[in-house]
C-alpha cells in the first residue's frame, strides 16, 4: 500500500447496522489521487445515477486524500459526493474542521454510508469502533443545540457532522453543519442526510499516519509556512477572510442586488463593507483544524438580548443574504446564524428569498400565499420565511423544492428564477464576468463559482472580462486545475496566495506518498474528474440545454456601475459553449466521447455504468 494513504473506505449499512470496509485498488489511488477524482468514480462505480436522491438506495461517501492529515497547508477539506436532491445529478460539496482528519486517524481515507434507518441515528467512528446511536432525543434540535449535546458525549477533539430541522424535513437545498462553523452547503447533501435519518456523525481517532519521508516534508513545510508568515498577501486575507470580495465586485459592478437587478451593493457605504465588519462584528479569526492561515471569521452580535456568534459570514453569504436582500450588516449576522441553525444553504436561500420579494413586487404572487410582507432591507419577514421552509410550513412546502421548482409551481417568468441545472447562483453577475457565464453554464454540480474562477485572470483588463474569446481555454485548463486541487484536496484559497503551483505540490505529495507524478498527469487526473463527473450527470439526464443561464442575463442589461448596460450575447456565448465543448473532446451534444475516455484510461469499467 502506499504511503500516505489507509487504503479502505469504512461502509456503513443504516438498514441493518453492519460495518464493513472496501479496499481501494492502488489503481485507482494513482489514477484518481482522491478527493474529487476518487470521489466522482465512486459515484459511478456504484450506479448512483440510477437512484432517487432522497431514496434509500442513495449514498453518502465522504472522502479525503494523500494531503489529509499532513502540515502541508490548506489541508483540512473533506467532500462529500452523493446524488443531489435539489439537481437531480452530481454533487461534491466541500466541508471545513476536523472532519477530514479525524477520518484519516481513525484509519480510513473516507466512508460510505448506505440504505436508511428506521429510526433516528447518528454515527460514531472511533478508530475501529463503529456504532449507531438513537437520536431521539436530538431530532428536532438545531445545528447548535445538536452539536453542544454531543460534544458534552465525545468532547473537544471529535468532529461532529449534524443537520438541523431543514435536513430532517428533506429541505432540497439542506445543509450539514460541521464543528459549528463550517459548512457542507450546496446541493441538499443535509437532506439526504435527513432522507436516512442520520442526524450526525461522529468522528474520533488516534491512529498514526505513515508517510514516504517524514521529515523531508517537515522541513518542507515549515520552510513553506515560516516564508510567508509576513506576506502582505496573507495577513490581507487573515484580516479579512472572504469579506473583501465585495469590494471587488462593488467595483466591477457585480455584486447581487435584489435578485440580481443591479450589481451595485446599496449599502456599501454604510456597513456592507469588510472594514465594517472588522472594526465592529468581528470577535475571532479562525483556521480550518491544522491550517496556519486562520481566513475564516466568527462574528458576534446582540439579538433580543441573546449574544449570538455565527461563522462567518462569507462572502457568498454576504452577497446573497445582505447585499440581495438589502439588509443591514447586523441584519445578514442574525439571518446567517439562523440558515446555520436551522440547517440551510445560505446561497440557495438567500437566492430564494430575493426571487420571492422580487415577485411580490411585481404582483405576480400576493402576500397571502407567502404568509408574510417582505420589504427589501427589513430582515423580519425574511426569517419567518426562512423558519417556514425549514419546517415546509404554509408556503415553505414549495420554497423548501428550489427557485426552479418554486417558478414552475406558481406560473411565474422562468428569467427571474436566477439557478443553472436547478442550484442557485452565488454571489457574481455573469454579465460583468464572460468567464463565470461559462463556467456557471457547465459547472457539474448546477451553478457554482467553485470549479474554475475565471475572474482572476479577468480582474485588471476590462477588454478580456467582458470579451469572448479566450474564455473556453481559460475555463477548462482552470478546471482541471481545480479538480486536481479538490482530488488532493486543499482548499481554493491558499494555492495563489502561497504562490503554490502544481510542481509544489508534486512534491509534497513524493514526501507523503512516494508518488512520482508529473504535471502532465496531474492535469490528467483533474481531467478525470470533470469528465467522470459530465458522465454521471449524462446517465442522470442531464443535457446540453441545462448548459445555459437563466434568461435574464441575456435579456436585461446592467443598469449602473463598471459593468453598466452589459448582457450576455446569447450568440457569442452559444459559440464559446462549442468552443468549450471541442476544447474538451466532447461531442456536439456535450457528451464525453469514446476517444476521450480512452485518452483519460476511463474506458475500462465503463460499460458497467
Amino acid at each position: 500500500m502506499l504511503y500516505g494513504y489507509r487504503g479502505k473506505l469504512l461502509q456503513v449499512d443504516l438498514n441493518t447496522g453492519e460495518a464493513s470496509t472496501l479496499d481501494i485498488p492502488e489503481s485507482y489511488l494513482r489514477s484518481f489521487i482522491g478527493g474529487k477524482a476518487l470521489g466522482a468514480k465512486l459515484l459511478l462505480d456504484r450506479k448512483l445515477f440510477r437512484v432517487d436522491p432522497l431514496g434509500a438506495e442513495n449514498e453518502i461517501i465522504a472522502l479525503t486524500g494523500p494531503v489529509t492529515g499532513t502540515l502541508v497547508p490548506g489541508v483540512g477539506k473533506a467532500l462529500f459526493f452523493s446524488k443531489s436532491p435539489l439537481t437531480g445529478g452530481y454533487l461534491d460539496s466541500a466541508v471545513g474542521g476536523r472532519l477530514s482528519h479525524n477520518i484519516k486517524m481513525a484509519g480510513y481515507d473516507g466512508l460510505i454510508i448506505s440504505s436508511r434507518s428506521d429510526q433516528p441515528v447518528y454515527l460514531v467512528i472511533d478508530n475501529e469502533r463503529i456504532e449507531l446511536k438513537p437520536a431521539d432525543q436530538l431530532w428536532g434540535k438545531g445545528c447548535f443545540q445538536t452539536e453542544i449535546c454531543l460534544r458534552e458525549r465525545y468532547g473537544s477533539d471529535a468532529a461532529v457532522a449534524t443537520i438541523g430541522p431543514a435536513g430532517e424535513n428533506l429541505v432540497r437545498y439542506a445543509m450539514v453543519q460541521c464543528d459549528f462553523y463550517h459548512q457542507a452547503g450546496r446541493g441538499g447533501l443535509g437532506a439526504v442526510f435527513g432522507s436516512k435519518n442520520l442526524k450526525a456523525i461522529v468522528v474520533l481517532g488516534n491512529m498514526p499516519l505513515p508517510l514516504y519521508a517524514p521529515e523531508d516534508l517537515f522541513n518542507r513545510c515549515f520552510q513553506l509556512i515560516t516564508s510567508k508568515k509576513d506576506d502582505q498577501n496573507i495577513r490581507f486575507r487573515i484580516k479579512y477572510g472572504t469579506l473583501s470580495t465585495l469590494d471587488g465586485n462593488q467595483k466591477l459592478g457585480i455584486a447581487v442586488v435584489r435578485n440580481f437587478r443591479d450589481g451595485v451593493a446599496g449599502r456599501y457605504d454604510i456597513d456592507m463593507n469588510r472594514d465594517y465588519f472588522r472594526e465592529h462584528l468581528i470577535v475571532r479569526d479562525m483556521a480550518c483544524f491544522g491550517c496556519a492561515v486562520p481566513c475564516g471569521k466568527v462574528c458576534r452580535i446582540e439579538r433580543d438580548g441573546e449574544n449570538i456568534w455565527v461563522g462567518g459570514p462569507e462572502y457568498e453569504t454576504m452577497a446573497l443574504l445582505g447585499t440581495n436582500l438589502e439588509l443591514s450588516a447586523e441584519d445578514l449576522v442574525y439571518l446567517s446564524w439562523l440558515c446555520d441553525d436551522l440547517g440551510l444553504d445560505t446561497v440557495s436561500s438567500g437566492n430564494i428569498l430575493g426571487f420571492v420579494a422580487e415577485a411580490l413586487e411585481k404582483g405576480l404572487i400576493k402576500p397571502e400565499t407567502i404568509g408574510v410582507t417582505l420589504d427589501w432591507g427589513k430582515a423580519d419577514g425574511f426569517a419567518k420565511v426562512l423558519r417556514a421552509i425549514a419546517y415546509r410550513q404554509g408556503a415553505g412546502k414549495v420554497l423548501a423544492e428550489g427557485v426552479r421548482k418554486v417558478a414552475e409551481h406558481w406560473n411565474i417568468d422562468p428569467d427571474m428564477a436566477i439557478h443553472v441545472k436547478g442550484m442557485e447562483l452565488p454571489g457574481y453577475d455573469p454579465r460583468g464576468t464572460t468567464g463565470y457565464a461559462l463556467e456557471y453554464a457547465v459547472a457539474d454540480r448546477g451553478g457554482c463559482h467553485r470549479r474554475a474562477r475565471p475572474l482572476r485572470d479577468e480582474i485588471g483588463n476590462e477588454e478580456f472580462r467582458f470579451a469572448y474569446e479566450g474564455k473556453a481555454l481559460l475555463v477548462k485548463d482552470m478546471e482541471d486545475v481545480r479538480a486536481f486541487h479538490h482530488s488532493l484536496p486543499v482548499c481554493d484559497f491558499l494555492p495563489p496566495r502561497f504562490g503554490l503551483k502544481i510542481p509544489d505540490y508534486l512534491e509534497m505529495l513524493l514526501l507523503i506518498t512516494g508518488i512520482n507524478m508529473t504535471v502532465k498527469e496531474a492535469k490528467a487526473v483533474g481531467e478525470r474528474a470533470v469528465n467522470l463527473a459530465r458522465c454521471f450527470n449524462y446517465y442522470c439526464g442531464i443535457t446540453p440545454k441545462d448548459d445555459t443561464l437563466p434568461g435574464r442575463f441575456f435579456k436585461e442589461p446592467l443598469p449602473r456601475g463598471g459593468s453598466v448596460g452589459k448582457f450576455i450575447k446569447r450568440d457569442q456565448f452559444q459559440r464559446m459553449l462549442s468552443e468549450y465543448y471541442q476544447l474538451r473532446g466532447w461531442d456536439l451534444d456535450g457528451k464525453p466521447t469514446d476517444t476521450k475516455l480512452k485518452e483519460l484510461g476511463l474506458m475500462e469499467g465503463n460499460d458497467n455504468w
